[in-house]
């Protein structure tokens, strides 16, 4: 009696069951071209998300670092005018770098030792109150009673505060400290030489400004940094400020020059002779005209000589303002204007999960499950039509695993597509608004490496969703009794 051979299982290659997932695309397209559209859908809106989440989040940084920058000359207005509130320069010394706390070291006569010391203990401080800040009110009554600011601090210093704050915090397993314990303490057992060092300070400043004030003579103090690359840039190092002559002195003296410019342009419409050439300008009477109808008037060449004539009518004239100037000046302040509503519709901008906030992130949770429902909804039927194709393909020797691998395929196959034609959609759609809304604003801070990521993990999501979606069908259709599926009409 011969004996029985068998022979090992054949297995198709997996390239050759992607051409039969392929296959089974190709004959059921419109259902295919359905279950695309689904997931399409669903990764545009995250993609249309993450687009404008990513630009404005970029149009926050550019449009904050440059408001600063072109605000210089009111910094330091501010400071050569008053030394400054307590917390704010508490919050300064925390976050000092090198030229900072060489100011402070001039202005408050500190030894080194005396200066990180003083460095160490607001960091600290500045630390307590943000994690004070940060809690609910009834917490933080609780913690402090009804103090706000550095008065937190002097309640927790005194001896009955520093009691009741840590009873409160022992007692109370909600309230847990972002920072060592020995730390705090330490900060409150040298709370009163810290207070005593940031006053030093601010009594340093107003000396410093004293001495600037003479300087400057009868001239405001933004007609006087205009020589600050001159006598009074000199006379502001001279009394202890850190104002370096070949960085900081040239950017404020011009800017002092412009905005000095720019106000004498502003001053005109109390000229008759202004005011009636701006109104001609746009049709409306002269008492209407408004000061940016002025801007927008004076951004050509041709009519800021006309502006500048009626000034000169009206016996007004600026020495050394002229037409190009004007235009120059016009098209700056359009420039600030358009930083400024940037700035005004990106605030909050970071908050949340990738900085799309907690609603934004819970609607694109409930859009991708939808989509996932969706898509197994569409494998779903797909496997009920392919009842007998199914039960053949196992009569004739394929596997569970063949069979959950071809249908994961076609899924995730659907995945690219889908996520490809979504992703570039949400893009396309996304970044159409936000430039719509930030202008030449958003154009310069296009973060094009986060917009190719994300449409790269927008695809990656895509095709995740399909295979996922697709593995209870897959399991179904593996799962499936041939004679059973044979039956099925």
């Amino acid at each position: 009696m011969k004996p029985i051979v068998i022979s090992d299982q054949p297995r198709l290659g997996f390239w050759r069951t992607v051409w039969i997932a392929v296959d089974g695309i190709r004959y059921r397209l419109f259902r295919a071209m359905v279950t695309v559209a689904v997931i399409a859908v669903a990764v545009a809106f995250l993609m249309n998300i993450l687009s404008e989440s990513f630009i404005k989040r970029s149009v926050a940084l550019r449009t904050r670092d440059r408001i600063a920058r072109e605000r210089l000359v009111h910094e330091w207005v501010a400071r050569l005018t008053s030394p400054g509130e307590f917390e704010a320069t508490l919050r300064e010394i925390a976050g000092a770098d090198e030229r900072a706390e060489a100011e402070a070291v001039r202005l408050g006569g500190f030894a080194p030792a005396e200066m990180e010391e003083l460095r160490d203990a607001a960091r600290m401080a500045v630390r307590t109150m943000d994690f004070l800040n940060g809690l609910n009110y009834a917490r933080r009554r609780r913690l402090v009673h009804a103090t706000t600011g550095v008065d937190m601090l002097d309640w927790i210093a005194t001896a009955e505060g520093r009691r009741s704050f840590f009873e409160v915090v022992d007692r109370t397993t909600a309230i847990r400290l972002p920072f060592p314990r020995p730390g705090l303490e330490r900060l409150l057992d040298d709370w009163t030489t810290t207070r005593a060092r940031i006053e030093r300070l601010l009594e340093g400043r107003r000396e410093a400004i004293e001495r600037v004030s003479a300087a400057r003579g009868r001239r405001t103090v933004l007609e006087a940094l205009v020589d600050a690359r001159g006598e009074f840039g000199e006379a502001i190092r001279e009394a202890g400020f850190a104002f370096p002559a070949d960085t900081v002195a040239p950017i404020v003296a011009d800017q002092a020059r412009r905005e000095l410019d720019i106000r004498w342009i502003e001053r005109l419409l109390d000229l008759r002779s202004v005011r009636q050439i701006v109104a001609q300008h746009f049709d409306t009477l002269p008492a209407d005209v408004t000061i940016l109808q002025l801007w927008r008037f004076a951004g050509a060449w041709d009519r800021a000589v006309r502006l500048l004539e009626a000034a000169r009518v009206g016996g007004e004239k600026r020495e050394g303002l002229t037409p190009d100037r004007v235009v120059e000046l016009a098209t700056h302040r359009r420039n600030t204007a358009a930083l400024e509503r940037a700035d005004r519709l990106t605030i909050g901008i970071g908050s949340g999960w990738m900085g799309l906030g907690e609603r934004m992130s819970w609607l694109l949770l409930v859009s991708m499950l939808v989509c996932a429902i969706g898509i197994s909804n569409a494998m779903l039927m797909t496997v009920t039509e392919r009842f007998r194709e199914i039960a053949t393909l196992k009569c004739l020797g394929a596997l569970d695993s063949f069979i959950m691998l071809m249908f994961v395929l076609e899924s995730c196959m659907l995945g690219v597509v889908g996520g490809l034609t979504g992703g570039l959609l949400g893009l396309l759609i996304g970044t159409a608004r936000m430039l719509a809304a930030f202008g030449r604003v958003g154009a310069s801070a296009l973060p094009w490496l986060d917009l190719g990521i994300g449409v790269g993990a927008a695809i990656v999501i895509g095709v995740l969703l399909a295979a996922i979606a697709a593995v209870y069908p897959s399991f179904r259709a593996a799962r499936l009794a041939p004679m059973e599926a044979m039956r099925v009409e």
